[in-house]
């Protein structure tokens, strides 16, 4: 054998092979030596540059993503909408303080304010084409079964034209806030918008074709109450056509249409052609219906008891502070409420010319896909007509994969980048001394001869190489179709478990990572610091999936590559054939990723998701760009050109969904504040997993591309461990007081006395303290060292002994401290009597009892001894879900609500107890003082101050009282 490569041609059937032999020289070992080192900087160089060139890549899809969501106001605005007198506006209603139901703020002065500013508006347009009438509604009545109002104050303002009009929209906010908070962005913002669109319309010169009806409602944060006595109960309501709600679950930013419906397209449309600044996502509404989000609003009431449809806008922006004492003015950019009133005005003018509302019981139903595009431009088109193009895509993609599986091995497609390879080959051999030849260059001659060989999978090769007989022809090839098409399938379907393999791993190593975090006790150190948690399960999840595809490949290459080279120098031809299995892996996990889009894409499609447009973006855009560079990727291969282009085709539908991915962080991020029962951990972590498996989809065969990825485990592996000590270290404090970005720990704080009454009506025993709750998932770990008194000696668990626990439980917490205290002597105390008791004829025995109280109240009814609660005045029918033992309601009023009478039914037990009498049921009734001057006690007032400043503390006093009869 001579010395150096030693190549003879021959050919058969125009395909020519060369069979390869190699002998390493035993001189130049030096020369080789730096040779290597040569080639090894240059894969390194190489991996270094594939890494920064994805890494800029995520970081304009950031920038991008960041940009679009700072810019509140696209464009021009068009000065109809004045948002700096709707400032005025907001900053007047905050002035007033908290505003909850029943108070002076709520039902006196700010009630006195809208009217003022109301006449104002009806005075100065008193002479244009429109006509303002005012009504101040009081209604009465119940809600979702047990919840019960009296009097609570709404104020409706119809706009119409003079000459009258049948069919109307309705325009809603609510003024009223939650206890302890000014309620800028909950909504008071959202009322001053209002007027100020109210001030615009009735200004207009030209008359409308339809007229509006402004709800300035003052019971949202009661489970919906105002705006269930408006739609059931007001005159004007059976002229509703359609309504838009204005809301908040934060504060500031872009309002989102995240509901539109149900079933009417004629409103997306609206705002599709309507809205000056679109911000909607078909996601946002499926995400919102499902449940997911803790939170409701009043388009719930009016779809659902009016059975009209309607937008819901809300603020999304920085939930952080949402129901808190943050909750102020100067939060909200001006841009914030010009965004707002140009898009609620425009929406509003174009429904209130539109056909459709006059017409809306012909309209069409049916769903509708819809999205904006960086707050740009809207995207809506009917849910059938996505189906379609659903479906095809799909259709599109297994043709893609049927071509690849039967036609890929055509052995002239081979030859096409075979001749430009050999060229190459030929010119290295040409000017290369033998020492090189052998050991630097070598790999790249014989990569370009190996492709002469025509094969399409590496058993090919082996078979080619090993059988004295001549290569099969192109006729022959095409008959051995369906043996390459069911190799493809079979690694098709390994690569894919392979890939399914390496999402459970990834998602149970961050998990695992997760559970020690919170077990340290660090967990939510990434609430004021979410860098730091997306650096840490970031880092995590990707370098595990980096691993195990790395793991794969090479696994892949010591099983098959070996074997193939058996029949040259393994050291010559080894690399050769790494690089052909490079480029064939490269290309399957590609095709494993498509796939995976397809199915989720189906699936979707197939259970009537609007949402399946994600996946539909996730196939489209990659095939089409795939396509595009077929040619250029099997001439080069992971040429710079190739990625710089690959990453451009997929720069559309990566730019969406990181943009999503922002959308779903800045709602739930912030909802784990208020999170008591699910770890905020293992939400994060799974969260950024998802996110990394998401994202991570279409660039995992560059890891089957690349040489090494030494460099970018090594890198990752670092960020993790960094980040891992930090958080370990106690670096990353969960709460911040900052008043730029404050992160508050939410906690609330009752001052209680409970008093439980026998049978006789004499006080059985009396208990008062502070019950102190936790609105986070880690209780009071951060308060305790701060106040020793609060630890777990005076932890209480949930329990479930008579009505609830004999506490005044304001909202359902996982766990309570209660430290004794001095009793509540409210200066307005709870009146509550026993009028009557009386034997019915039909066996019952019938109750009625007078109440006088705060304006917010609730009332717990439990029956013993085989008795059971018959009948009641306060709704209909009883919630079958209670099964007649426990029941309760929730009472609130306005300020001049009349004493509260009602009565319940007991069917006592059918045998006599001969121990005594008996005790049929329990009455309990809980007096909430959340303003005024019995809201606040010494007590109450001390432990206030001793709380750190990052802390949100909302507090009152409350009385629980049980009787038994």
């Amino acid at each position: 054998m001579p010395a150096g490569v030693v190549a003879k041609m021959e050919s058969y059937n125009n395909i020519r092979i060369l069979p390869l032999s190699y002998e390493m020289q035993n001189n130049g070992t030096d020369d080789c030596s730096e040779a290597k080192k040569k080639q090894k900087m240059r894969y390194l160089l190489w991996e270094f540059g594939g890494v920064a060139l994805v890494t800029v890549f995520s970081l304009v899809l950031l920038g991008i993503v960041h940009l679009s969501t700072q810019q509140l106001v696209t464009g021009t605005s068009t000065g109809e909408f004045n948002a700096v007198r709707a400032r005025k506006h907001l900053e007047n209603i905050t002035s007033i303080g908290p505003r909850p139901l029943g108070s002076q703020e709520n039902e006196v002065v700010t009630v006195n304010y809208l009217l003022e500013q109301i006449e104002h508006i009806k005075v100065y347009s008193a002479l244009g084409p429109h006509s303002v009438i005012v009504d101040i509604q009081k209604p009465t009545g119940y809600v979702f079964w047990n919840h019960y109002y009296d009097r609570i104050s709404n104020i409706a303002v119809r706009l119409e034209p003079k000459d009258g009009t049948q069919h109307l929209m309705l325009a809603n906010c609510h003024f009223d806030t939650v206890a302890n908070s000014p309620g800028a962005s909950d909504n008071a913002v959202g009322c001053a918008v209002m007027l100020e669109v109210l001030h615009s319309l009735a200004n207009l010169s030209t008359p409308l074709k339809h007229g509006v009806v402004f709800v300035f409602n003052g019971a949202e944060e009661n489970m919906l109450q105002g705006s269930h006595g408006f739609i059931t109960q007001h005159p004007w309501a059976n002229q509703i056509r359609a309504f838009i709600n204005l809301d908040s679950a934060g504060v500031g930013g872009k309002e989102m249409m995240f509901q539109a419906g149900p079933n009417s397209p004629w409103l997306v449309q609206a705002y599709v052609h309507a809205a000056k600044h679109p911000f909607a996502s078909v996601v946002a509404q499926e995400i919102f219906q499902s449940g997911m989000i803790p939170s409701d609003t009043d388009f719930r009431i009016y779809s659902h008891f009016g059975k009209i449809p309607g937008i819901d806008l809300a603020f999304i922006e920085n939930g952080f502070i949402y129901h808190t004492k943050y909750d102020t003015p100067d939060r909200i950019l001006t841009d914030s409420i010009q965004r707002a009133g140009d898009n609620i005005l425009a929406i509003l003018k174009h429904l209130m010319m539109s056909k459709e509302l006059g017409n809306f019981s012909e309209a069409h139903p049916g769903q509708m896909v819809f999205f904006d595009l960086l707050g740009m431009v809207m995207v809506a088109y009917p849910a059938r007509i996505g189906t379609i193009i659903n479906y095809v895509t799909a259709v599109a993609t297994f043709l893609y994969l049927f071509i690849k599986c039967c036609y890929t091995g055509n052995i002239e497609t081979h030859l096409d980048s075979a001749e430009t390879t050999l060229a190459n080959a030929e010119t290295i051999h040409a000017s290369a001394e033998p020492s090189q030849t052998s050991c630097v260059d070598q790999g790249d001659c014989v990569d370009g001869e190996t492709t002469l060989t025509g094969a399409e999978t590496l058993d090919d090769a082996e078979i080619i190489q090993a059988s004295p007989d001549p290569p099969p022809t192109l006729w022959n090839g095409l008959v051995n179709c369906s043996r390459r098409a069911c190799c493809y399938l079979v690694k098709l379907v390994l690569a894919t478990l392979l890939l399914i393999i390496s999402w459970i791993i990834t998602g149970l190593t961050v998990y695992i990572i997760a559970l020690v975090v919170s077990l340290m006790g660090r967990s939510m150190f990434w609430y004021s610091n979410l860098y730091a948690g997306i650096f840490l399960y970031g880092s995590a999840a990707t370098g595990m999936m980096v691993l195990i595809h790395t793991v794969a490949k090479n696994l892949y290459y010591r099983s098959f590559c070996r074997p193939v080279c058996r029949y040259a120098y393994q050291s010559a031809c080894q690399p050769v054939f790494q690089q052909f299995v490079r480029r064939k892996l490269g290309e399957l996990n590609f095709d494993v990723s498509l796939l995976v889009w397809c199915f989720a894409l189906i699936f979707l499609t197939a259970n009537k998701m609007c949402s399946a447009y994600i996946p539909m973006l996730m196939v489209a855009f990659p095939l089409v760009t795939k396509l595009l560079l077929t040619r250029e990727f099997r001439l080069r291969g992971l040429s710079l050109k190739y990625m710089v282009l690959y990453l451009l085709g997929l720069s559309p539908p990566y730019v969406y969904f990181v943009y999503l991915m922002w959308l779903v962080f800045e709602v739930f991020i912030p909802i784990q504040g208020r999170n008591t029962t699910h770890s905020p951990e293992v939400f994060l972590a799974v969260l950024i997993s998802l996110s990394v498996i998401f994202l991570s989809s279409f660039f995992i065969h560059f890891i089957y591309l690349v040489r090494s990825t030494k460099g970018l485990l090594a890198s990752l592996g670092t960020v993790f461990t960094v980040f891992l000590l930090l958080v370990f270290c106690g670096l990353f404090f969960p709460y911040t007081a900052d008043p730029s970005a404050p992160r508050p720990k939410r906690v609330f704080i009752q001052h209680i006395t409970s008093t439980i009454h026998d049978l006789d009506g004499q006080v059985e025993s009396k208990d008062s303290g502070l019950l102190i709750n936790s609105e986070d998932f880690t209780d009071m770990q951060h308060i305790t060292p701060l106040i020793p008194e609060i630890n777990n000696t005076v932890r209480r668990e949930s329990c479930h002994v008579r009505p609830f626990c004999f506490w005044p439980w304001f909202v359902s917490v996982r766990n309570n401290w209660y430290i004794p205290a001095a009793e509540v002597f409210p200066k307005s105390p709870v009146e509550f009597q026993l009028l009557s008791k009386e034997n019915t004829k039909w066996g019952t025995v019938k109750m009625t009892f007078e109440v006088k109280g705060p304006s917010h109240m609730s009332f717990y009814f439990e029956t013993h001894r085989g008795a059971f609660l018959a009948s009641w005045s306060f709704a209909n029918e009883m919630h079958p879900f209670y099964e007649n033992r426990h029941l309760s309601i929730s009472y609130s009023h306005g300020i001049d609500a009349p004493v509260w009478n009602f009565s319940i039914e007991i069917q006592p037990p059918r045998k006599d107890d001969p121990s005594g009498p008996e005790e049929m049921v329990s009455v309990a009734f809980n007096s909430y003082y959340y303003f005024g001057e019995d809201q606040r006690t010494v007590q109450l007032d001390n432990m206030l101050e001793r709380f750190p400043k990052w802390a949100f503390v909302s507090s009152w006093a409350s009385i629980y009282q049980m009787y038994r009869y």
